[in-house]
């Protein structure tokens, strides 16, 4: 404590000398060592959301039709070089390669820039770079009359995958708000196309700092789960802000679908459900109350709650504000409104199981039986389970009591699709691969509507043993030459029960790789031995070729017992095709001399030239086309009225040629329009008008891409115009008619195609088929646009996928580029008369599976750090298409300044691609330990994946994704001026602050900066009075007690020197009593009553001031004579005498202590120089607090102060206490002279001195 005291008295004296030294003005702290504050940019785990299987769709908008207009203005400048797209000479490129630049975070105001499109120069591009925590705003100024569209793409051009506007003209608007380039440190293009019209528009740019957005989420959703038209039902959803800023108030609309999919076909509620503003990362329940349309039909609907479904709020991402419910509401009668009682499904005693799973105990093994139950679109799906023993086969049969549109199915304990119909009918093992195969069997009845009735019938019977041929291999030469032999090695098995008797083995030479037996070159015929169970033979077949058989490739294609004498499980599947074609000779080169239908010379090539064939011909007639030499030969037919003609073309190999039937004017009406060298078929039975009408027609055979001779066959016939019959059906060549209960399963990945026919009562045709592999298909569908025909295409749930009428024949679906791409998944396409009849063309075509397409979904660079930490980035791979085949891809992730330059290779690792179609996978993290001698600045990670290209992709531009910019500061320089590294400059830096003990690490910032502070509380050991206690520091007043009033040893009074117990509490005055106010304390007063204004002695009492033996009051024993001298003792105890006098020859007593030349006892001068002493103290303790920016306590200023301001006498006698000295301070502060204080103060801490 003396210690501390000593110290406490250096720096009072360092306080007064302060004033005097040159005055320094504290710098302000524009040099702080901070790092760089960057918005933060969140990393969201994938929600585990149900997404909506569709292209995201920003704005419920988007679905409505575009309507184009046509404008009279006029086109751009041609050459394209007159022009000055972009304020700039020429016009701008229409892609990524020919874009023109308008530079980093543009701002062109509302000045803009022009440019030009037409109907020639559609697409002007353009490239815009931002820089990190910026938006780019765009608006297009379109002018009168036309209909320009505005995308925001990147370098691939996709117009929906960021922002679009086509819909506002004449000012479409877009911007990187919401889309992933928000924020972000990147290059984008601005696509400005004319829709319709032409003429200069304006594009405009504003560059914004990225605002805090919301970003709206639903997350759960719970329906109703039955209803009726015009009930109001509760739906209850929670929805999310995810993103970093409050929301305002928006609207939640209501959506009701048939499949999950919002699209066009579903119903958008008028109802919308008001919501407040939603604070970020916060949810509300919300259970909203919705009136259904009073014309809803009845079915099945999944509920999709769409927030801000209008666009009204500004979002961190547009896209994800939908969810659909898991289950579907049922609108109209359910199996509960039919069996109040409950559901008795299969005499259950309740609702039969949903799924194969769920059915783990069968109803019987070896069943015989009927059951009855009911379904609705809320259950989906009845599943039953059979066990059925080895050499039996299960067969059962569906109907129900409504004509309603549901699926039946049989599946193996593996879920292998046995047999299927998409509608009430039969399955069976019965004749396929499962026959007498014992299994437990499971039939799934699935329906997505209202409640219907249903009666299931189920037989299990003994398997009739029966044999199987089918064609495993076929190797064949690849030349040959006609009239010669060739050999060909087939090999048979026989997968059936039993053994298989000898048959016959055909072959034939095919153009087209589909076997007819009418226009196909046979090789010829050899006897195949008998075949047991599971056994095969190879047989060697030896046939000639015709010697007319024309220079070409082509098939070879055999079938076994093609006689049809023995009975197979299986008729269809007799046939194979050798891997390579055959190729005859060589191919032609031109026609031989022409001799078309045998007139010696070549027909010609229009109605005025064409060869009359006669009068209701049938005929078959050879002829030779050459693309660009003789490209066509026409003929001429007479058909008598009644009748109708039909016309086959047949190919030659390797020829493409097309045959017209046309009218009297030579107008065509009816084509093939099969490609390649396929047989095609035309005839005016298909035509509404012409149909028996009779008259003179012309049938044309153009080359196309193709040389050879073609072969056509005429036909003419009687045809009843009232009654048209199909005759022996012969539905897509399966050799039947498609049933409508059952249909015809075309297997699994089928590429058949071929003629349907409806007549009398046959209105339906069904064909189920699988897809498997990841392969994908084309379905499309012909047929006369005069007839009613419907084609529909549904999945496995009976769900609508697409449909076509007879104004839209053509493609009806492909999985390419849907949502279906790559799916194992059934279908079933459903032919419906509708009251019509005739025939139609059907083809389904498997194109492949689609090319694989990865990606990256995240990146997560490291955050602000110093060089030499460890640090992490994470990320995450998506495969947005096709099948990886688990191909191993190399990554790199590399550290580039912020020009783009790479530092260093963080992160070589590889991944394999495990998945397709949309979903993530590869996500992985690594540690890199950044060089230490890494620059200060900002950089950024940039990851590359499926470097070494080891994976073919349909798209190799998204393979790099450069992630968010954070902050490198290099170690060395961190510290260059802080050798302690204590956070204190050892040098001045230009904030006035500097490490007083430079070289100690100290965390001091009230006395001295950066000074060891052992109790931490900002002042340093060396001037803590209390160094061990973080309570206590300083002592303002001196008196012992510290300035914290609630810590050890606190200062109630810390402004005012105290003693223990003084008034007031601890450092606290003592209690001061003079009641006569004489200036002697009552406990020392004589004459306690003493009138004001007498002069009094020591004793308190009333004295003579004239008396000059009075002594003086000062307590000393000095006296003072009229003479103005004064000779006292000088108390030393020496016997000398001060012998001084004031040489003012008055009579005045100096002394008195209430003199009237005195103020409070002390001579004016003193007084004078008390006060200036005292501001000059102020002065500099304001200048000194002001130097401390801010880190010096004042608490420690007020201590100095209490030092400087002290004028006490010295004490020179040891018996004076620094706590007397402390006391008399206060008397002096209080007003009363030093030499009054030092009484004072003597006779409370010097007693004896009185006694």
């Amino acid at each position: 404590m003396q210690n501390a005291r000593r110290t406490a008295l250096c720096l009072t004296f360092l306080f007064l000398i302060a004033p005097m030294m040159p005055l320094v003005t504290a710098a302000s702290p524009d040099h702080d060592l901070a790092f760089d504050v960057k918005e933060p940019t969140p990393s969201f785990a994938e929600p585990s959301l149900k997404s909506i299987d569709a292209h995201p769709l920003k704005s419920l908008e988007l679905l409505a039709p575009k309507a184009g207009t046509s404008s009279g203005r006029a086109a751009c400048p041609s050459p394209s070089t007159l022009q000055s797209d972009g304020g700039s000479s020429g016009d701008a490129g229409s892609d990524a390669t020919t874009s023109r630049s308008l530079g980093t975070n543009p701002n062109s105001g509302t000045t803009g820039a022009q440019g030009c499109v037409d109907a020639t120069d559609t697409d002007d591009w353009y490239t815009v770079t931002t820089t990190a925590g910026k938006d780019v705003d765009v608006e297009l100024v379109v002018p009168a009359g036309a209909d320009f569209d505005l995308y925001l793409v990147d370098s691939t051009g996709s117009e929906y995958d960021y922002d679009w506007s086509e819909y506002n003209d004449p000012l479409e608007k877009v911007s990187t708000a919401g889309t992933s380039f928000s924020g972000a440190a990147s290059t984008f293009y601005i696509n400005v196309r004319a829709y319709t019209g032409d003429g200069q528009y304006t594009l405009r740019t504003w560059t914004n700092n990225t605002p805090p957005r919301p970003d709206l989420v639903i997350t759960s959703v719970i329906e109703p789960a039955t209803a009726q038209a015009g009930d109001t039902v509760s739906v209850e959803y929670v929805v999310e802000n995810i993103y970093n800023t409050t929301s305002d108030a928006f609207e939640v609309q209501f959506i009701l679908s048939s499949d999950r999919t919002y699209d066009a076909f579903d119903t958008l509620l008028d109802e919308s459900e008001p919501e407040a503003a939603l604070a970020e990362n916060t949810s509300r329940t919300t259970v909203a109350s919705v009136t259904l349309p009073s014309n809803l039909p009845d079915g099945s609907y999944y509920w999709i709650i769409w927030a801000d479904g209008y666009n009204n709020l500004t979002e961190y991402n547009d896209t994800n504000n939908n969810l659909a419910s898991d289950k579907a509401m049922l609108v109209g009668d359910s199996c509960q409104d039919y069996n109040p009682n409950g559901e008795d499904d299969a005499g259950l005693g309740a609702d039969a199981p949903n799924n194969e799973s769920a059915a783990s105990t069968p109803l019987g093994t070896n069943v015989t039986d009927s059951y009855t139950g009911c379904i609705d679109g809320r259950e989906a799906n009845d599943v039953f389970a059979f066990d059925v023993p080895a050499n039996h086969n299960i067969e059962a049969q569906l109907t129900v009591d409504q004509s309603v549109f549901f699926t039946f199915r049989l599946t193996n304990s593996n879920d292998e699709t046995i047999d299927y119909v998409g509608t009430q009918g039969f399955v069976s093992t019965n004749g396929g691969d499962y026959d007498g195969v014992g299994d437990t069997y499971f039939l799934n009845i699935t329906r997505s509507g209202t409640a219907v009735n249903w009666t299931l019938d189920v037989w299990t019977n003994y398997s009739t043993p029966a044999a199987n041929l089918i064609v495993t291999n076929v190797t064949a030469p690849t030349t040959g030459i006609a009239g010669t032999s060739v050999s060909i090695d087939v090999q048979v098995n026989n997968t059936g029960s039993l053994l298989a008797p000898a048959s016959t083995l055909s072959a034939w030479l095919s153009v087209d790789a589909a076997l007819s037996t009418d226009w196909d070159l046979p090789l010829g015929n050899i006897s195949v031995p008998s075949i047991d169970v599971n056994q095969s033979e190879i047989v060697q077949f030896s046939g000639t070729i015709p010697a007319g058989a024309q220079g070409g490739n082509y098939s070879i294609i055999v079938m076994a017992d093609s006689g049809e004498l023995i009975t197979e499980k299986s008729e269809l599947d007799n046939e194979g095709i050798a891997d390579e074609e055959l190729l005859v000779n060589t191919k032609a080169t031109a026609c031989p001399s022409q001799d078309d239908a045998g007139s010696g010379a070549d027909a010609g090539e229009d109605e005025n030239t064409a060869l009359l064939l006669g009068e209701d011909v049938s005929m078959t007639i050879t002829g030779c086309v050459h693309e660009d030499v003789d490209a066509a030969d026409w003929f001429e037919v007479i058909v008598s009225p009644g009748l109708n003609i039909t016309v086959t073309l047949v190919n030659a190999p390797d020829q493409d040629a097309d045959v017209y039937l046309r009218d009297s004017a030579g107008e065509w009406f009816e084509r093939g329009y099969l490609s390649g060298s396929n047989d095609e078929t035309i005839s005016t039975a298909d035509d509404a008008t012409y149909a028996g009408a009779g008259g003179t027609f012309f049938i044309s055979v153009d080359a196309y891409l193709s040389l050879g001779v073609y072969t056509l066959v005429i036909e003419t016939e009687g045809v009843d115009p009232n009654s048209f019959n199909c005759g022996q059906q012969n539905d897509l060549g399966i050799g039947q008619d498609a049933p409508a209960g059952n249909g015809i399963d075309l297997g699994t990945n089928p590429s058949m195609g071929g003629e349907g026919c409806f007549s009398g009562a046959d209105d339906l045709d069904i064909y189920a088929f699988s897809m498997s592999d990841s392969e994908n298909f084309d379905l499309v569908f012909e047929a006369d646009t005069s007839l009613p025909f419907t084609v529909t295409i549904q999945d496995a749930g009976g769900n609508l996928i697409a449909s076509a009428d007879n104004t839209s024949y053509g493609m009806v679906f492909q999985t390419l580029d849907s949502e279906f791409e790559g799916q194992t998944k059934d279908y079933t396409v459903v032919v419906d008369a509708a009251g019509g009849f005739g025939l139609y063309n059907l083809s389904i075509n498997t194109v492949g599976a689609a090319p694989a397409d990865v990606a990256i979904s995240t990146l997560v660079c490291p955050l602000d750090h110093t060089s030499g930490e460890e640090v992490q980035i994470s990320w995450e791979l998506v495969s947005l298409r096709g099948p990886g085949d688990d191909a191993s891809i190399v990554l790199h992730i590399d550290l580039l300044d912020d020009t783009g330059a790479e530092v260093a290779r963080m992160v070589t690792t590889t991944s394999t691609v495990s998945t397709q179609g949309n979903l993530t996978f590869g996500a992985d993290s690594e540690f890199f330990t950044t060089p230490d001698e890494t620059s200060t600045g900002n950089y950024t990670c940039r990851l590359t994946i499926d470097v070494n290209d080891d994976l073919v992709e349909s798209d190799e531009n998204n393979n790099v994704l450069i992630g968010d910019s954070f902050f490198i500061q290099n170690e060395e320089e961190l510290w260059a001026n802080d050798v302690d590294r204590d956070g204190f400059n050892t040098t001045d830096s230009g904030d006035g602050i500097v490490d007083d003990c430079p070289t100690t690490f100290g965390e001091s910032t009230i006395d001295r900066f950066g000074c060891a502070d052992i109790d931490e509380d900002g002042v340093s050991n060396l001037n803590d009075f209390w160094p061990l206690d973080a309570s206590q520091a300083l002592d303002s007043d001196l008196d012992s007690f510290g300035d914290n009033p609630l810590g050890t040893e606190g200062d109630q009074c810390p402004d005012v020197p105290g003693v223990a117990g003084g008034e007031g509490g601890d450092g606290c005055p003592a209690t001061i009593v003079d009641a006569d106010g004489d200036g002697v304390l009552n406990a020392n007063d004589d004459c306690p009553d003493t009138p004001v204004g007498a002069t009094v002695g020591t004793d308190g009492c009333e004295v003579d001031p004239n008396d000059d033996t009075v002594d003086n009051g000062t307590g000393d024993g000095n006296t003072t004579t009229d003479g103005n001298t004064t000779t006292p003792d000088d108390n030393t105890g020496d016997g000398t005498t001060d012998g001084a006098t004031d040489g003012t020859g008055d009579n005045t007593d100096v002394t008195d202590v209430q003199s009237d030349s005195t103020i409070f006892g002390m001579s004016p001068t003193i007084v004078y120089a008390l006060v200036g002493l005292l501001v000059v103290v102020l002065v500099s303790a304001l200048l000194l607090r002001g130097r401390s920016s801010g880190g010096q306590s004042s608490a420690f200023a007020e201590q100095q102060k209490a030092y400087d301001a002290s004028t006490l006498p010295a004490a020179n006698d040891s018996t004076i206490t620094a706590e007397q000295l402390a006391y008399e301070q206060q008397l002096i502060a209080a007003g009363y002279p030093a030499d009054a204080a030092r009484t004072y103060a003597d006779q409370h801490f010097r007693p004896w001195l009185t006694n």
